[in-house]
């Protein structure tokens, strides 16, 4: 053979084991770590694991957008070797968990905007869009929320949030911003027909021959919100609806702050549907006491259930075993304002009388009667037996 062929056949034979020594076949890899962001010889993103192995994803800028120095990922895809840096060619990746994000109970603090579908501002914690809404500004009551992440029934200082901002809140961090479209159903409630109360004109305290305004909002005469929706010559008609009910809402937050640690102070307390038992002294604004636990077993009830007035279910909730409350319940979240047409009548001369008593009753008695009360569209309310107290 021809010692030049020989050589050039030596040369293709290095060469090829120089080719092929260089030659990594494609490995695919799926790793979990923390990830890093600093822009390197080996790109911009890394993921350490629990090993302490560190890879260089070359994630696209879609999926990175958002994501933090110590959000935990997985990534799947290709490893490259190249030099000393262990690259990966992302096919997949997902966020297993956003460093400093919202878990379920955690205290969190956003300012919000509450609108309806057709962009009409109801309330705000944001002075420019309270402004741009022509909304007087009240600096005392521009206020952010907090609640609690994933726990619509919790009260807090500021009442109770919609259970389905609650949930969306979830996995939201510092300066986090979401709109959240809520149904009527997931906001003030399904619109209820049957909850139209009618009046006798007589029993409404208007001079006589003047006509309500409709549209005339009416608080704490019937225990709730009510709303004048229409009147003829004998009745005047009240919408006792929610005053949103049936409307769709967007609710817009924006994160201020998260507490994750608040998490472990929510263990063991009372949420909504929880069986709960309860020493109590229930007393008027004056100190008397008309009701109280002492002496008796401790009461039992399911919280939020209705089988307590609102003020009581709304007082427990978030409580622990062996908290203390006192708390002052307004009319409208005990029994109700006064009502002068629940006031009962009877005359000592009347055969209904005479047939109920065989004797007068003493002041400050409690009798049960059988009582209908009249005067809804389509609601007949039958209360027997109750407990009424002769006056």
């Amino acid at each position: 053979m021809d010692k030049g062929i020989i050589a050039l056949l030596a040369v293709c034979l290095v060469a090829a084991l120089v080719v092929s020594g260089c030659a990594q076949p494609a490995q695919s890899i799926e790793v979990q770590g923390i990830l890093g962001i600093k822009s390197g010889e080996c790109g911009k993103y890394s993921i350490t694991t629990l090993a302490g192995q560190i890879y260089y994803p070359d994630l696209n800028a879609g999926f990175a957008k958002g994501l933090l120095e110590g959000d935990s990922l997985s990534v799947k895809g290709i490893l490259l070797q190249e030099g000393s840096c262990q690259k990966i060619k992302v096919e997949n990746a997902i966020v297993l968990e956003r460093k400093g994000a919202a878990k379920y109970g955690a205290i969190v603090k956003a300012d919000f905007a509450l609108r309806l579908a057709d962009g009409n501002l109801i309330s705000t914690s944001v002075k420019e869009i309270a402004e741009s809404a022509g909304f007087e500004i009240d600096g005392n009551k521009l206020q952010p929320i907090e609640f609690r992440a994933g726990l619509g029934n919790y009260v807090g200082k500021d009442g109770e949030i919609y259970p389905r901002v609650a949930e969306e809140a979830i996995g939201m961090r510092a300066g986090d911003e979401k709109r959240i479209i809520l149904t009527p159903a997931e906001a003030e409630g399904i619109y209820d027909s049957s909850k139209i109360m009618k009046i006798p004109r007589e029993e409404w305290p208007l001079p006589k021959g003047v006509d309500p305004d409709i549209g005339v909002e009416v608080t704490n005469v019937f225990g709730t919100y009510s709303v004048v929706k229409g009147f003829d010559e004998n009745f005047i008609y009240f919408d006792m609806n929610p005053k949103y009910a049936g409307k769709s809402m967007e609710f817009w937050i924006k994160v201020i702050e998260v507490n994750n640690d608040a998490i472990n102070d929510y263990k063991g307390i009372a949420e909504k549907n929880d069986t709960v038992k309860v020493d109590y002294v229930g007393s008027l604004m004056d100190g008397n006491v008309f009701d109280s636990s002492e002496g008796k077993q401790p009461l039992e009830f399911v919280v939020g259930a209705g089988q307590m007035i609102k003020g009581f279910d709304k007082a427990v909730l978030g409580m622990k075993v062996g908290d203390e409350k006192t708390v002052t319940i307004p009319p409208e979240e005990a029994y109700g304002e006064s009502n002068p047409r629940l006031l009962l009548v009877m005359d000592k001369n009347s055969a209904d009388y005479k047939a109920r008593f065989d004797e007068d009753p003493m002041l400050g008695d409690e009798i049960d009667v059988n009582v209908v009360i009249n005067g809804m569209d389509s609601i007949q309310t039958e209360l027997s037996p109750k407990s009424t107290r002769i006056q």
